[in-house]
């Protein structure tokens, strides 16, 4: 029977380690001679046998350590217990999607809601209620508006003419300058009244002088316009002023018979007065 060289313990037949310190057999040691473990008392194995939890080799009670693997004997692990199945899942509901219910759906977690519902029953978020969709209306047909012509202001008529005068008759009135209200007579038995401003050096003496009344600087010619009586009426003519004549802002052109009634305006280049008959 060999003998381990480590403690000394003798071995069984074929054992590859000691059974007393694990030792592999058949290698030297050089820790003490067999004569030092000579009167050591031997093991007797018994007649129970056991097997390694490594290897499974039939063991001595006893035994520190397996003679076949070297395993430390006592210090098996506890078998792992049975296992047992694993519960089966519980089978996997698919709830329907809102466009397969028709139900309104959270706009956040995507929960159908329920009918009426102000907030989602599963994170609390506001029902918001979809506007009601809006249906384009049909494009106008497009419209063509040709541009208004105006028609041309009708002519203002003339006014009639005074015809108090019978044939034969002088002119009798005055004429009333609007800027300072002041009045001028006509001379006494004329038939034909020259307006304008008197000028000695070109020997020009106009029955009606304006030069005292914003004539010069009113623009108004030596000799600017005339009245006249022709039959029973009297008229207005331009003597070809510079600044023109109006009568009740019509312009008068030169040479041209204008109709004077009573109370019209008159506009010599920029003074203004009122004829008025007696």
């Amino acid at each position: 029977m060999p003998i381990c060289t480590n403690c000394g313990a003798q071995q069984p037949d074929g054992a590859a380690f000691c059974d007393e310190c694990g030792t592999k057999l058949g290698e030297a040691n050089p820790s003490p001679t067999l004569s030092a473990f000579a009167n050591k008392p031997q093991f007797t194995p018994t007649a129970v046998v056991t097997t390694c939890h490594v290897c499974g080799t039939s063991t001595v009670p006893g035994e520190a350590y397996c003679d076949n693997c070297g395993a430390a004997l006592g210090l098996a692990s506890p078998a792992p217990p049975p296992q047992t199945a694993a519960p089966a899942p519980p089978p996997t509901v698919i709830a329907p999607t809102p466009a397969q219910t028709g139900a309104p759906a959270c706009s956040n977690c995507g929960a159908l809601l329920g009918s009426g519902s102000n907030f989602c029953d599963m994170c609390g978020t506001l029902v918001s209620t979809p506007a009601p969709a809006v249906v384009p209306a049909p494009p106008l047909a497009a419209t063509i508006v040709s541009p208004a012509v105006s028609a041309p202001p009708p002519p203002v008529p003339a006014p009639a003419p005074v015809e108090r005068y019978s044939p034969g008759a002088v002119i009798q009135g005055y004429l009333v300058v609007q800027s300072t209200n002041a009045t001028i007579s006509f001379p006494p038995g004329r038939t034909e009244i020259t307006i304008g401003r008197e000028d000695p050096v070109s020997n020009v003496f106009p029955e009606v002088d304006l030069t005292d009344h914003g004539g010069d600087e009113g623009g108004v010619s030596r000799q600017h316009a005339r009245i006249l009586l022709q039959g029973s009426q009297i008229f207005m003519q331009d003597l070809n002023s510079t600044n023109y004549t109006h009568v009740n802002q019509q312009r008068v052109s030169p040479g041209q018979s204008f109709p004077l009634g009573d109370g019209d305006e008159i506009r010599l280049g920029r003074v203004k007065l009122n004829f008025y008959c007696t």
